[in-house]
């Protein structure tokens, strides 16, 4: 019994070899970086490598290689966020669900400009390589447990292919905020473009949305003692970073100022759709801090020793005009209001790594959520804004330590 699991540990890892191998061809074909294809054709050579040792391991059991398929982005490619139902879990899929995901998400990314469409399959390839690592790694431990002949030379053998994968990993994990740095001129057109084709339905009206100020913490001090290329890269891949949460619980980036992205939700005027949107703000404020952490830091800081960043964020809701500056379809449109101005004030008297949000946005959210944060207190003399159905002082919430 221990002998047959085994076996099939192995063919369903030369299965996850197999795709491997015709993603990376395919990777090969399509991607527009040079770069890539050179690191991608030595990996398809080091991925054939690896199959050639499953198929000797498995013929010493006296058992046929499978030449099967297995599904990559079902098998190691978790869920992005499933626009605020399912927070921030990810989970393994089965196969008919996997294979209902990849369809739709190769539908969706047919309508994405080249670079982004890029962005997806260099996330899934670190996502895929570090879900073999993991698979390689499971199977070692597997087979030394077990009493079979040329165990420490079968061993041996993975730990070689475990020890490649390893490598790509890395690779991939220190590499790719380079690769994002280099597409991002043309990426950030894209997601400021989703923004402003919302707001074009809605020009010269008032609509209610929430907004986020979302600012890196130390950008002055930066600008003065930096290479400008630093400076550069590391505003980039932080506007990136948080693009890529607005953008994935179903937000708009609205634009880039500096150092800040300010972004939008748009709810509407009955309860349940004004309490998702607050809710799906706040979620993605306290995933924009996890990016930056983990994410940003773990490569930016660690490995290029460029600045540890930070970010502060201010949330607020409310009914705001949608103003397009020109007559023309293509003019910038831009939202005015008391919601923006107080967001912005918000965002300046949080801490680093926190969020804070206006009452409307307090009122807005469930009990549990509630629960997450404090009133803030503010000396009069640096808080002037009202709540103008009340006329008294326009609270603050902030997340709790």
């Amino acid at each position: 019994m221990l002998k047959l699991n085994l076996v099939k540990e192995l063919n369903e890892m030369l299965s996850i070899e197999n795709a491997a191998t015709v993603r990376i061809a395919s990777r090969i074909e399509d991607t527009p970086i040079e770069g890539l294809k050179q690191i991608l054709q030595r990996h398809l050579e080091v991925t054939n490598v690896k199959k050639r040792r499953l198929h000797d391991i498995l013929s010493q059991f006296g058992e046929t290689p499978t030449d099967a398929k297995a599904d990559l982005l079902a098998s190691f490619v978790t869920a992005n966020i499933d626009k605020l139902q399912s927070k921030t879990k990810s989970s393994k899929v089965s196969k008919k669900e996997g294979e209902g995901k990849e369809e739709k998400q190769t539908k969706d990314l047919k309508h994405f400009l080249p670079e982004d469409y890029e962005i997806v399959q260099l996330r899934q390839d670190f996502a895929i390589n570090h879900g073999e690592l993991r698979a390689y790694e499971s199977l070692i431990e597997n087979m030394k447990k077990m009493d079979i002949p040329h165990k420490q030379e079968n061993a041996s053998l993975l730990e070689k292919s475990m020890k490649e994968e390893e490598a790509m990993v890395y690779w991939y994990k220190t590499h790719t905020p380079l690769i994002l740095d280099n597409l991002w001129p043309r990426v950030i057109h894209s997601t400021v473009r989703r923004g402003q084709n919302y707001l074009l339905n809605h020009t010269s009206t008032k609509i209610p949305i929430v907004i986020i100020y979302a600012d890196l913490v130390g950008s002055t001090k930066m600008s003065m003692t930096l290479p400008i290329d630093n400076l550069v890269s590391i505003v980039r891949i932080f506007d990136y970073h948080i693009s890529n949460v607005v953008d994935s619980l179903g937000g708009y980036v609205l634009k880039y100022a500096g150092d800040a992205v300010i972004s939008f939700f748009p709810t509407h005027i009955d309860n349940q759709n004004k309490f998702l949107s607050s809710k799906a703000a706040v979620e993605s404020g306290k995933l924009m801090i996890k990016s930056i952490q983990e994410e940003v830091n773990s490569f930016m800081h660690k490995i290029y020793k460029f600045p540890e960043l930070s970010v502060k964020i201010g949330i607020d809701a409310g009914e705001s005009a949608i103003v397009q500056f020109g007559y023309d379809q293509h003019s910038p449109i831009d939202i005015l209001g008391y919601a923006m101005n107080v967001a912005s004030k918000i965002m300046s008297i949080t801490e680093a790594n926190n969020v804070s949000i206006g009452e409307n946005v307090y009122r807005s959210l469930d009990s549990e959520l509630q629960n997450e944060f404090h009133e803030l207190t503010i000396p009069n003399e640096r808080w002037k804004y009202v709540n103008y159905g009340t006329k008294r002082p326009y609270k603050i919430y902030t997340l709790s330590a």
